[in-house]
């Protein structure tokens, strides 16, 4: 029970690391674990504690089964948030994660890290400009230690001419 501005408030203690405020009791006895939904008449707020903010807070029993949340997201979802229910509450509206000035549209990893990602060090377009035109590419690619596959790749991307089919086996037989 809580008294406030000359009124009494039947108040339901919980405890929620994640901020979920739960709309059901459960309890085991000799016949077993047992779950019972509250109504609207059992009391009037929930006491949820937030160890995370060390902090108490007081949604109305309408909030049961909703999750209040001490962080912004990482989603365009909306939600609730801890601060709108240090008071007891009876409405609070949902938020968005623009209101915390959270940016979701932009990659958040450092794009230079992606470079040093590669298990090969590719060849520079003048490298591979020369090499396509020396070794047959499935030498280049025993030489870099990839497939030859990769070094078609590598050409595509630097938009390197490659010799075409059959080159090597007429300059072979050009040669004897």
């Amino acid at each position: 029970m809580a008294y406030k501005d000359g009124q009494c408030y039947r108040i339901q203690a919980k405890y929620n690391s994640n901020g979920a405020v739960k709309n059901k009791t459960s309890w085991t006895d000799k016949n077993g674990c047992h779950e019972k939904k509250y109504k609207t008449g059992d009391f009037d707020f929930y006491a949820l504690y937030l160890p995370d903010i060390n902090k108490v807070i007081y949604p109305s029993i309408k909030f049961g089964g909703c999750k209040i949340r001490t962080t912004p997201p990482k989603s365009p979802s909306p939600f609730y948030w801890w601060e709108d229910f240090i008071d007891f509450t009876e409405d609070a509206p949902k938020r968005t994660y623009k209101e915390f000035g959270v940016d979701l549209t932009t990659r958040k990893v450092n794009l230079d890290s992606r470079i040093h990602t590669r298990k090969v060090e590719r060849p520079s377009k003048a490298e591979l400009q020369k090499l396509v035109w020396e070794k047959p590419t499935t030498q280049i690619a025993k030489d870099f230690g990839v497939s030859d596959k990769a070094v078609e790749k590598w050409c595509k991307v630097y938009r390197v001419e490659k010799p075409p089919r059959g080159y090597w086996v007429k300059k072979i037989y050009e040669k004897i």
